[in-house]
């Protein structure tokens, strides 16, 4: 039996990594476990903190706390960090989904990179940016830009302000994720808690994704701007892990951020501790 915990499943709708891992591994259950036996494994969301129960765990590392405070040197995350570095402490596996946290966990043990897996039959090129732009009624003879993210400081909004700025004559599209952090944006287009097919389709609508990521690792809506196979600019605070192409589309499935490699790397990962599914 595989459990899988975490904070939210689904908050939106959206199809996570949670929902995709269940409908891939049939059989997981999304309780707390009393008891593990030899073949089962809990997955847990390393910001849970560590399930005292024995049993092989993992502690599923994905949150960029540990490169937030090394960026901003501000202590507001502390709370949640030691969370986080507890179950990472006690936990049997650490799993990170880059290779830059590797370093944020290794002295608790060992740590395994398994990317999250980006949707790509979702998320990628379509042809008739033209029919998009008129679909969403967005002006056919600009340039067109777009920016995903919230207000949080590590999403670099006022990046965006900034570069706004300096280029009037482009047109943008803002998505936002959560309505309570929303603040939309004078003269742009503002999307508010859409479904992940418009996101893709308001992708395909824009020249170039603005990325004003402050940290080291992307975030999910970077890579699946990537698999749209869209160009990218790059407001850079802090080097990046690496940068994407001409074909960023490639650049995912070189990395092994799409589904079907992330589940073989799972598999793979899953059948060498003993675990069944």
């Amino acid at each position: 039996m595989i459990y899988l915990n975490c904070e939210v499943k689904s908050g939106l709708g959206e199809d996570t990594f949670w929902t995709w891992f269940e409908r891939e591994f049939p059989g997981c259950s999304f309780e707390e476990p009393t008891i593990l036996n030899d073949d089962d494994i809990l997955i847990r969301y390393s910001t849970l903190g560590f399930l005292p129960v024995v049993g092989k765990q993992v502690a599923y590392c994905l949150e960029l706390y540990p490169q937030m405070g090394d960026f901003f040197g501000l202590n507001q995350w502390d709370t949640v960090l030691q969370k986080v570095y507890q179950t990472a402490r006690y936990a049997t596996y650490r799993v990170v989904a880059t290779p830059a946290s590797i370093k944020d966990y290794s002295r608790f043990g060992s740590v395994n990179v398994i990317p999250i897996g980006v949707n790509t039959d979702l998320y990628r090129p379509m042809s008739d940016k033209r029919a998009l732009r008129q679909k969403y009624n967005l002006p056919s003879h600009r340039e067109i830009g777009i920016w995903i993210g919230t207000c949080h400081p590590m999403k670099g909004y006022d990046l965006l302000l900034r570069y706004a700025a300096e280029h009037p004559d482009i047109h943008w599209i803002v998505i936002w994720k959560w309505e309570k952090e929303a603040l939309p944006m004078q003269g742009a287009s503002n999307f508010i808690q859409i479904p992940q097919q418009q996101i893709a389709e308001l992708i395909n609508c824009a020249d170039f994704f603005l990325s004003t990521n402050k940290l080291n690792s992307y975030f999910m809506a970077e890579w699946e701007a990537m698999a749209c196979d869209i160009p990218f600019r790059i407001l850079e605070t802090t080097p990046r892990e690496f940068y994407p192409s001409d074909h960023p589309r490639q650049d995912v499935f070189q990395y092994g951020w799409d589904r079907l490699s992330a589940k073989r790397q799972w598999e793979n990962f899953l059948t060498a501790r003993g675990v069944s599914w």
